[in-house]
């Protein structure tokens, strides 16, 4: 029960922008991967991501879920994905495993103009397919 009147609330609403999905065959990422020099692993992959694939006892497996994840994000934003870098997406895992995902350089500018303001996301693998789902939101005001 509102007891001051006179306040001023200002309301924002959540509104989805834009969603995305992708999946992929592991042996794509898998067979490719050699090692973090890799030039495929250098343009697509941030510094951080890197850093944490080489932590699991499987990076392939990392690389391939994150790299359906940037698919799934781009697409989510509902641009070109011709005019971004894939390493502009970054998704780490957090402490509770869950992913984040930052957006990094001019994409994240091209977001800003969009009024995004939340990107979601869900990574998941089986056996042979790493498939990624990812939600942007942004606000109404």
């Amino acid at each position: 029960m509102l007891t001051n009147y006179n306040t001023y609330v200002e309301l924002r609403l959540e509104m989805v922008l834009g969603i995305g999905t992708d999946i992929l065959k592991i042996d794509r990422i898998r067979k490719s991967y050699t090692s973090n020099e890799d030039s495929f692993i250098k343009k697509t992959y941030t510094y951080k991501e890197q850093k944490q694939a080489v932590e699991r006892s499987d990076p392939a497996l990392y690389f391939a879920t994150r790299y359906a994840g940037k698919e799934a994000v781009f697409k989510s934003l509902g641009i070109d994905g011709n005019i971004i870098k894939l390493n502009e997406i970054e998704i780490l895992g957090t402490d509770t495993g869950q992913p984040k995902v930052t957006l990094l350089g001019k994409l994240k500018d091209i977001a800003a103009q969009k009024g995004v303001v939340n990107v979601y996301i869900s990574l998941s693998y089986d056996t042979d397919y790493a498939v990624a789902y990812a939600i942007v939101e942004s606000y109404i005001v």
